[in-house]
């Protein structure tokens, strides 16, 4: 079983055992903020450890007006953020709260870009296929709609990067199906929706690292260069 495998089945265990606590205590997000840092840790080189470059949890930064805990990011000990990803899950209620958080996601990047325009930026958002609930298995998610969303926000690139506010780096959509054992990645839904898209978390530490790289070929922080920049 692959570690991204072991994240959604442990994931699924910890939502079905109590939706609501799973959610407050954030034990259920957590697993994927957890699976994110191992593999970005296993990424680091020597050189990056041994200067003290760290990827952390929940690290309060100052953002453009306010502080904001980063769910995952990489920092340097004298230079700060070098990459910061966010990390939500949204398991029910999804047509009511998705445009509130659509226009907090947006917000959030805006903060953290104006103050440190030159980090890697990333998002990650986890829907169900379904839900599954209780009483509100019976909400249909527009995943497809979702997808288009989260891809118009998505691809800061470009030389003048720094100047581009308000979209991510990179940006993965996983749309699960919790009613399989294990829990499934339904890459294919997302596929449909924005074709030629990369939104997958299997290459989004990927993309991430190519982001990174491609703009700072003076500083090895990654063990592979393996990695096509973008």
């Amino acid at each position: 079983m692959t570690a991204l495998e072991e994240c959604l089945q442990s994931m699924n265990a910890i939502y079905r055992a109590d939706p609501e606590n799973a959610v407050r205590s954030q034990k259920f997000i957590m697993e994927l903020h957890k699976y994110i840092q191992a593999d970005l840790q296993s990424r680091l080189t020597k050189k990056a450890k041994r200067r003290g470059i760290e990827v952390l949890l929940e690290k309060t930064v100052l953002g453009s007006h306010k502080s904001k805990d980063v769910d995952v990011g990489i920092y340097d000990p004298v230079n700060g953020p070098l990459m910061m990803i966010g990390v939500r899950s949204q398991m029910s209620s999804v047509g009511k709260n998705v445009l509130t958080y659509y226009q907090d996601i947006v917000g959030e990047c805006i903060s953290l870009q104006d103050r440190y325009p030159m980090a890697t930026y990333g998002y990650c958002y986890l829907m169900p296929l379904n839900p599954i609930n209780g009483a509100k298995k019976k909400e249909t998610i527009t995943h497809g709609r979702f997808a288009r969303m989260y891809d118009a926000i998505s691809g800061r690139s470009g030389k003048a990067y720094r100047d581009i506010t308000g979209v991510y780096d990179e940006f993965a959509y996983l749309v699960v199906d919790f009613d399989q054992a294990p829990p499934a990645l339904r890459d294919d839904i997302v596929l449909a929706s924005v074709p030629g898209v990369d939104l997958s978390v299997t290459t989004f530490v990927d993309r991430l690292v190519a982001r990174h790289v491609s703009r700072n070929l003076f500083w090895e922080i990654f063990e592979s260069d393996e990695y096509v920049g973008v």
